[in-house]
């Protein structure tokens, strides 16, 4: 394979950062943010997107956690019941503590002096921060506990906690006193949400029983209960147009703020499109330090920011949403480059709503659209990336336009006729004339084993949405499912891949077969038109990948090396090359004139069920079925002048250690050699420098050689120790390693060689093979003392 085939790519990660069912957390000012991803934890800047700590766990899922408001401190819990304390300024886990029981709740106070834990035995664990110990351990509940919250004033005696449980009790504990000051039975299920507002004066708990019970702390007596007409998972209070009002979140995913004084609803955050998707919110997160907003964490583990100073009237009472980060997108069956300069990512999840990603600025933060009813299965986008088409389970394909002056997508045109779930779409591949232009038609296939071809709506001005309910044509495609479209080039032909081992070609406008693509073993999961030449390829379930003539329908080419069925293909480098996507969780790049796999690019650990290529192959992206992204970036030319680059310095290194050997230069020899990492050429130089023994009595035949390796750093100590390591493994080596050992034991301050890490490791198995070789020599030396005697009598016998 020469050197024009070989293929490089640089890799980008965007990686889930919440997965699980830990809750999430935020230190005061919301810059940093605390979640776990199953057994470990991911500590994220929100100010730039980037993860500052991954944090290893135990190898247990990760329970809860809690990040101070200070940000100084992280303390999270996993199920196999461990507490860790995390210094996030040092990096280091400070402390490790076994709790009684498992924790899946737990608090924080303002001052970020305390935690606090909730156990499944019903207790509470108190933690001072700053200390690292327990100071209370809370007992009475009955049942495992489900909600916390602090209440405290500094340099005070009014220290308070509220604890709730499973089965709707709600206990108050003086944290000075040490005792339970008020316990509540007013919930039927279990207690999800605890609160007092900004003076202590009152006290809210809501729980699964709908209802948000509010009471006066200073006789705790019950002021009233409020029915809020939705299972509750958090409840506080909240200041809005500077009035105190009592907030209850959950079920449906929306908050709702409450006016307690004659019970009605005040605001809401913005309702979800119904949907087959059943979204709640988790936790409401209160930032100390930020007055205008809060955070809402959602079931689907979506974080969202919430703007509170805002003007009601104004808004319409609902509270708008500032941002959206995405802690995982699940499945993601689809991706496309949108946007103006195709710097966007969109992508069909396991989720109704349409994602659009910045890869550039914010790749965790996330724009939703909503329109469809159902998940999605399948994108397309048009060449300049101003339109998205998206297919859905409910039964429609909805056509996405890009705002300029919002720098947002917003649905355009619906399309209604499938009588089952859309699962393909493609748009024209002609460039539009203009910004003003809109691609003309669109192509969807359904599970009802049919295409439709649709005409698009011309523009009317208005942002009211289009609905097309009758398309051009219909035509029964294949016998099962329908898994891909493309269009052509040049608009004249679409192509279909199909469940039935099929893939077809079709006169677009006409809507007749006009080739069958005959062949493929197992279903036909992608197919893809070539930009350059009259060329398709397939990619199936038997493990190939075909690429067939657009001539005669015939196959010309057939690539094989994945281990499991090609989910996505494409074409690369004006079809020089074909890449190709597994359900092994690998992409190979083939070349298309020898069929020979040139790159094998490993990076997922699971199904990958979309990729999307840009600029030819100058870059591609992959996501798998965990909801990770890997950005690849061709850097072939740069890669290939830097190996011929490293190869002339090689080329260089090589004759200047011939050059200093040649000399008598032992000392460069020495360390050019050692730095090459070439053992024999470091072992020849030894011996050359022992043979020519430049001065008598030195070990090395070099006295300069010799001092010279004291004052060797220790990173090139280290790596001499493990060549000696390796001679002193042989026989006919070993002598040599055992003289270098003596010079680094004469030379070298042992105090400084014990502390080089790893040395130690190295010593301890350079040892038995030392006491080896020396008990091999005393047993030489034992013989030659008999053939001594022999000789002796053997001179005896002849005078």
């Amino acid at each position: 394979m020469d050197l024009g085939s070989k293929r490089s790519y640089r890799k980008v990660d965007i990686e889930p950062f919440y997965v699980g069912a830990a809750n999430a957390s935020l230190s005061g000012d919301g810059s940093l943010l605390a979640t776990a991803v199953l057994e470990d934890i991911v500590v994220i800047s929100r100010d730039t997107d980037k993860v500052i700590h991954r944090i290893e766990g135990d190898g247990e899922v990760i329970t809860t956690l809690q990040i101070s408001p200070d940000g100084k401190y992280l303390a999270f819990v996993s199920q196999s019941q461990q507490l860790k304390v995390f210094n996030l300024e040092t990096s280091k886990i400070i402390k490790t503590f076994k709790l009684s029981a498992a924790s899946y709740i737990s608090a924080v106070d303002i001052t970020s002096s305390l935690f606090s834990f909730g156990l499944t035995d019903g207790s509470v664990i108190v933690w001072d921060i700053e200390g690292s110990f327990v100071t209370h351990n809370l007992k009475g509940h009955g049942s495992t506990l489900s909600a916390l919250s602090f209440f405290g004033e500094l340099n005070s005696k009014n220290w308070k906690l509220a604890s709730g449980d499973i089965m709707g009790v709600v206990k108050v504990w003086d944290l000075v006193k040490r005792k339970c000051i008020n316990t509540m039975n007013e919930h039927s299920s279990a207690v999800r949400g605890v609160g007092f507002n900004t003076s202590g004066e009152l006290f809210a708990s809501g729980g699964r029983d709908s209802i948000v019970s509010l009471w006066n702390t200073k006789t705790w007596k019950e002021i009233k209960t409020i029915p809020v007409q939705h299972s509750v998972e958090s409840t506080g209070f909240i200041e809005l147009e500077g009035t105190e009002y009592l907030y209850s979140a959950g079920e449906g995913g929306i908050m709702r703020v409450w006016d307690t004084t004659n019970e009605t609803l005040v605001a809401t955050t913005k309702k979800q499109l119904e949907s087959t998707e059943e979204l709640s919110v988790m936790e409401v997160i209160k930032l100390p330090e930020v007055e205008d907003s809060i955070v809402m964490v959602l079931s689907d583990q979506t974080i969202v920011d919430i703007d509170i100073s805002i003007d009601l009237e104004e808004t319409n009472n609902i509270i708008p949403t500032i941002r959206t980060m995405a802690g995982n997108h699940g499945t993601i069956a689809d991706i496309r480059y949108v946007g103006r300069n195709m710097d966007k990512l969109a992508l069909a999840t396991n989720s109704p709503s349409l994602r659009i990603v910045d890869l550039d600025n914010r790749p965790l933060d996330m724009d939703l659209c909503e329109g469809h009813t159902d998940l999605l299965n399948m994108l397309d986008c048009t060449v300049d990336g101003l339109w998205i088409a998206t297919a859905a389970k409910d039964n429609t394909a909805r056509l996405w336009k890009y705002n300029e002056e919002t720098d947002k997508f917003q649905c355009y045109a619906v399309f209604e006729g499938h009588i089952s779930s859309v699962t393909a779409v493609g748009l024209p591949r002609t460039p539009l004339s203009n910004s003003s232009s809109y691609p003309k038609f669109i192509i969807t296939a359904s599970e009802d084993l049919t295409i439709k071809k649709w005409t698009v709506p011309k523009p009317d001005g208005s942002d009211e949405v289009k609905v097309v309910k009758t398309s051009d044509y219909t035509r029964r495609a294949h016998d099962k499912m329908i898994h891909s479209i493309d269009i052509s080039p040049n608009d004249d032909f679409l192509a279909t891949a199909s469940h039935d081992k099929l893939a077809k070609v079709w006169d677009l406008q006409g809507g007749e077969t006009v080739g069958v693509l005959k062949g493929h073993k197992r279903p036909i999961y992608d197919i893809s038109f070539c930009v350059y030449d009259r060329l398709i390829v397939t990619g199936s379930g038997d493990q190939t990948a075909k690429v067939w003539s657009l001539e005669d329908f015939t196959c010309v080419k057939t690539f094989q090396g994945q281990a499991n069925a090609i989910q996505r293909v494409s074409f690369l480098s004006k079809n020089k090359f074909i890449v190709g996507a597994g359900a092994d969780g690998l992409i190979k790049i083939w070349e298309l004139s020898s069929g020979d796999c040139v790159q094998t690019l490993d990076n997922h650990d699971n199904r990958i069920w979309a990729l999307c290529v840009k600029n030819d192959g100058e870059e591609f992206i992959s996501a798998d079925a965990d909801g990770a992204i890997t950005l690849w970036k061709d850097n072939t030319e740069e890669s290939q002048a830097a190996e011929e680059q490293t190869r002339k310095v090689k080329v260089e290194q090589e004759q200047a250690l011939q050059n200093y050997i040649n000399k008598g230069d032992w000392f460069n020899a020495f360390l050019l050699a050692l730095t090459l990492n070439h053992p024999m050429r470091l072992y020849n130089v030894m011996k050359a420098s022992i043979a020519a023994n430049e001065d008598e009595g030195s070990i090395l035949g070099s006295r300069k050689l010799e001092q010279s390796i004291g004052t060797l750093d220790d990173e090139k100590i280290l790596l001499l120790f493990k060549r000696i390591r390796d001679w002193n493994t042989n026989a006919r080596l070993f002598e040599i390693a055992q003289k270098l050992i003596k010079v680094i034991l004469i030379n070298c301050d042992i105090e400084k060689l014990y502390q080089i890490s790893g040395v130690m490791n190295l010593i301890d198995s350079i040892i038995p093979y030392s006491e080896r070789h020396y008990s091999r020599i005393d047993d030489l030396i034992e013989q030659s003392f008999i053939l001594d005697y022999a000789v002796k009598k053997m001179d005896e016998l002849v005078n």
